[in-house]
């Protein structure tokens, strides 16, 4: 009986012993399986992770900004532009002049060489692709000045849409001025006598955006060149005038008005849009008003379509009968 019990729990050992050889078997196996697992998450993290940088990288290159730099050469300073994207437009602006717009049209590349001005000068320039991305510089250049050239100066302060263009040369060898809008026609005045040192001329602005180009020559062949970019535009024009009772107003534009307020005597009067019969087009306004016995005031501001504008202030006395 001994024997037999002896012999059971031997067997009973020997099948624990083949039960846990077989569990620990199959614990490696999970333990392998969820590595591999892992390590297959861990790369495709890796891989998708990678394939955003690159996407991104290549977003970059494609919608990166625009470039831009200055170099100098003898008395001109060259651009150069360039966008993956496309060039929309450079816009560059000597010292306080109005900017000047070059429509590039998609060119990927634009190289352009400015004509530098003598004295000190500060060049802003800025460009702008397709994408609306724009990257701008400005620096400055100088320009030892040539006393033997003209010299030109304009006087646009004389107003009524003219310019005054002035020529002078300090050796007294003047010899003829030229200028021109646009790509027109140039116009040439002469020197009217030997040893000139001044030619003047007054020219009507054209209107709207026009670039104005003028050289000045004498006698040692030196010559002096400007050009400037005017916005033709002119004011709006106000007349008040009293008789008896009545205070009459008119308002003149070639190009007709935005908005007129009237205040006359603390009443406030408005012409714009919300009026009825309202014309912006419409190149003169007139209104009449009653005075009050003592003393009106009239203030007037009135704003063109081309945004120009003009106030007016007045008083005058009345003595009602």
């Amino acid at each position: 009986m001994n024997q037999i019990l002896l012999t059971n729990n031997q067997n009973n050992k020997k099948k624990n012993n083949k039960y846990s050889g077989s569990n620990s078997s199959d614990m490696k196996k999970i333990i392998i399986f969820f590595s591999i697992a892992i390590l297959i998450f861990a790369m495709l993290i890796i891989g998708v992770y990678a394939y955003k940088i690159s996407k991104s990288d290549k977003n970059n290159e494609e919608t990166g900004k625009p470039e831009l730099s200055l170099e100098q050469i003898d008395n001109q300073v060259k651009i150069i532009a360039k966008a993956e994207s496309g060039i929309n437009k450079i816009i560059y602006t000597w010292n306080d002049d109005e900017p000047k717009e070059v429509e590039m049209n998609g060119r990927t590349d634009h190289e352009e060489a400015l004509e530098i001005p003598e004295g000190e000068n500060d060049l802003k320039v800025k460009v702008i692709d397709q994408n609306g991305e724009e990257i701008e510089t400005n620096q400055e250049f100088y320009i030892e000045e040539d006393k033997e050239k003209p010299k030109i100066a304009l006087d646009e302060a004389i107003g009524n849409g003219k310019v005054k263009i002035t020529a002078t040369d300090e050796n007294n060898t003047l010899k003829y001025i030229t200028y021109k809008w646009n790509d027109e026609q140039e116009t040439t005045i002469e020197a009217e006598e030997e040893n000139q040192t001044v030619i003047e001329v007054t020219i009507d602005v054209k209107r709207g955006k026009n670039t104005l180009k003028i050289t000045a020559v004498n006698g040692l062949a030196k010559e002096q060149t400007l050009e400037k970019i005017f916005n033709g535009v002119n004011n709006p024009v106000i007349e008040v005038t009293k008789k008896e009772n009545k205070l009459y107003m008119k308002m003149t534009h070639d190009m007709g008005f935005k908005k007129i307020e009237f205040e006359v005597n603390g009443q406030q009067y408005v012409y714009d849009e919300n009026f009825a019969g309202y014309n912006p087009e419409q190149k003169e306004i007139s209104y009449k008003f009653d005075l009050k016995d003592g003393e009106n005031i009239v203030i007037i501001h009135a704003i063109s379509t081309e945004d120009t504008e003009v106030t007016y202030k007045g008083k005058c006395n009345y003595t009602a009968e």
